[in-house]
Order: C-alpha cells, then structure tokens, then sequence
C-alpha cells in the first residue's frame, strides 16, 4: 500500500465520521492531521488533510488530468495504473488506483523569529525542513549586530537535534523598520563591510550556523551597485570557510522595474553570487492596503516566471505566505490595519460568524464575509490547503529549487505532512 495525502472541502452537512467512512480511515486519523479543536463543527469550505491509500475516488468535476495533477503524478501513469477506466468518461464515484510516484526533490526553507514557545513551531515543521532561517540579527551603521531574542539559543539547541540545518539572517532593520540610512553607511563604507562581515563569521562559528541570509530592504533606487558589490564581498569571504549564502529578494516582474523596494535589488547578479535566492512572492495584500489574496498566484507566477529569466532555477527558492489578513470593510486609505490570522484563525473566525468559506479559482486563495458584532463588515483572504497545492505545482512546474515560509509562528501544522507527501525534501 501507498500512502497518499488528500485535500478535502468540506461540503453542507458533512461530518468527520461521514469523511472518514468516505475515504476509509479512522475519524481521530482526520482530528490528529488537521489538530481540529471542534471536530463536530465543522466549517463549509474549510480544507482538511486526509492519509489515505493509494486510491482516490473521482468526485464531480474532476479528470484525469486534474487527479494526477492533485497528487503530482503524470498523467499517463495514471491512465497505466487504471487499465480499465476510460480517459474520455470518467465519472464520479470512479475508484482510481494511484500509481507510485517520483516525489520532486526540494529544498525547504522556514523563517522562525525566536521568542518563547516558538520551539514547537519549528518540531511541527521539522520533517519537512531543509533550512530554518532564524530572523534576524539587526545590522547597525557601523557594522556591529544586535542578536534576536534571548530564546535563539533554545531554537538552535532544538535544531541540532534535527537534519535541519540552520541559517542566520542580517537585516537593516532599526526602529521596528527596515532602513536606508542603516544601509547605506554600510554600503559606503569598506571599513564597516569589514567589521560587518567579521562579526556575522564569528556569530556563525560560535552558534553553530550553516549559512546567511542576507535581507536588505527598500535600500532606495541608487544602490544597485553598492549593494551587487556587498553581497559578492560577504558571498566570497563566507564561502572561503564553506558557508553557505543566499539572499531575500522583493517580487520584481522586470529588470526595469522601479520603486525603492525593487530596483537595489539586482536578479541575475544574486543569482550569479549567491547559493540560492528568495524571493519574497507575498504581501500583495497587506495590513495597510486594499483587501486581496496576500499572495495571488498570478502574480507569484509572473515574479517566477521573470526570475526564470534570468536566474539558474536550481537557485530559486519560491516564497510562501502561512497568514491571511481580516479587513474592515469599507477599505478606507490609511484607516484601520488588517489583522493578520493563521489559517486555523480563520477558520474559526468564519465558524463563529457562520460564514460559508470560498475559493478564488483564479487566484488560488480562500477568504469569506462576515458581520461582526457592531454591525460592521469584514473580508478575510487566507491561504488553505487547495492554495498550498497550487503553489507546490507552481514550483515543480517551474523546476524550482523548492520553496521558502513565512513565518513558522503563524502555526499551519497540516502543511508539512502535505509536503513530505508531495517532494522529496532535501
């Protein structure tokens, strides 16, 4: 027998007992996967993890095609493994045998920002990790770091433990945001790159690091070239001990693209320098702008799809968001931020409303309506498991690397089994 992980919508009506008879697994099976807290409650439209065999029944509107793209299998082992089914009428109901499968072999990165209690952020995501990035070290204008929270050591303590291997990310960061002043006196400054550098070594030998990330933000539209020259002056003193580098990059879409986010930040150079690149493929939607899917994925595609462009693939690592946002409606500019909520938040927010939970099609992201207690309306975008599908099958299309998660604290502990079932996780 095959193990394979399936994705069911709850539809009107269904219970966990009714599902689990369905696809022939033990109700606490379901409960455990999907650490459901009301499991008699269920939520029409939320998405649940199932272990299942290597069947698959066929449900309404499904083909072939779409099957074995739900479980990363080709189609034409699909049609083998089912010699009796024909292609061209597939009905529902339908058992399909499902053929073993090549599982995509991806590196997996996961940004964890050490405070208490976030050790078991990292264990649930653990089996599914090749990286955990620890956020961050904040850069000062003379080169010296201020460490994260005092509860890193517990994180690194806890890694060790693990085939995780740890990276350590600088930032210019000061004030709660990231700056330009910040950046540019290390820029300027070879004395401070120096000093900088020097510091990031020892932090990294003394703590056990295995790379750097290196996360420099909204740097303005003069820097390009400082920063190309700084991060091959890191990349090649780190890779003379056998560390490891990569670098955050915001969602460009063209090498022409300006805005002071964007135009510092140089695609095909990183790609040259670095071990591997993120790209920072979320927060369309945001906190302090209109409602939409933080990361719609035709626009993650076309920031892939540039990238592609001009990076090697094997150097791309894709970003996913693991949060949503709730919005007040009407949207006013500069009015009330968007709260941010985890996926079971979410859940539980449109449970307590008695909000039915849709799916954009087009832009692969869940979200519904409610009316709070003072009469006033909200929308809730967030990213459900149909989502996470969407997104690994854009990173095994694209022959990407593998992909990035931001951040582990939004707690999503279904995403990893998923992801162990679908790659083969370096």
């Amino acid at each position: 027998m095959v193990d394979f992980m399936q994705i069911h919508v709850v539809s009107p009506g269904e219970s966990v007992d009714e599902i689990a008879r369905r696809y022939g697994v033990a109700p606490r099976q379901i409960i455990e996967l999907n650490h459901l807290s009301r499991p008699n409650q269920l939520v029409v439209g939320e998405t649940l993890l199932i272990p299942t065999v290597n069947r698959y029944t066929v449900q309404t509107g499904d083909s072939i095609w779409s099957v074995a793209r739900k479980f990363g299998i080709e189609p034409e082992a699909l049609i083998r493994a089912n010699p009796g089914v024909s292609p061209e009428t597939l009905r529902p109901g339908t058992v399909l045998q499902l053929p073993r499968r090549e599982r995509y072999p991806a590196i997996v990165n996961g940004y964890l920002e050490p405070h208490e209690g976030v050790n078991e952020r990292f264990q649930e995501a653990a089996s599914a990790l090749t990286y955990l990035t620890v956020f961050s070290y904040h850069v000062d204008r003379h080169g010296n770091l201020t460490a994260p929270d005092a509860s890193e050591a517990a994180l690194l303590q806890a890694v060790r433990g693990t085939r995780v291997s740890p990276f350590m990310a600088i930032t210019n960061i000061d004030g709660g945001a990231f700056s330009r002043d910040v950046a540019n006196a290390i820029l300027g400054s070879n004395d401070v790159q120096n000093r900088l550098i020097d510091n990031v070594l020892r932090v990294m030998r003394e703590k056990g690091y295995r790379g750097l990330n290196i996360d420099f933000e909204f740097l303005g539209r003069t820097a390009r070239r400082a920063y190309n020259r700084f991060v091959r002056k890191v990349s090649e003193r780190l890779h003379q001990e056998n560390f490891l580098v990569s670098s955050a990059l915001a969602p460009k879409t063209s090498g022409a693209q300006v805005g002071e986010w964007y135009e510092a930040h140089d695609y095909q150079y990183h790609g040259q320098v670095m071990d591997f690149v993120i790209l920072m493929t979320y927060e369309w939607g945001w906190s302090g702008g209109p409602p939409m899917p933080v990361s719609p994925i035709t626009q993650v595609r076309r920031v892939v799809d540039y990238a592609r462009s001009v990076i090697p693939a094997r150097k791309i690592l894709m970003s996913i968001p693991l949060y949503g946002y709730d919005w007040m409606l009407p949207y006013e500019p500069g009015g009330e931020f968007a709260r941010a909520l985890t996926y079971r938040q979410a859940v539980d927010l449109a449970w307590r409303y008695h909000a039915r939970i849709e799916f954009d099609d087009r832009e692969k992201a869940a979200y519904f309506r409610y009316t709070d207690e003072n009469g006033k309306q909200h929308i809730v975008y967030f990213n459900d498991l149909q989502t996470m599908e969407a997104m690994f099958a854009l990173v095994r299309n694209s022959g990407l690397r593998g992909m990035s998660f931001w951040n582990l604290a939004f707690r999503f502990p279904q995403v990893w089994p998923l992801i162990t079932d679908r790659f083969a996780v370096r």
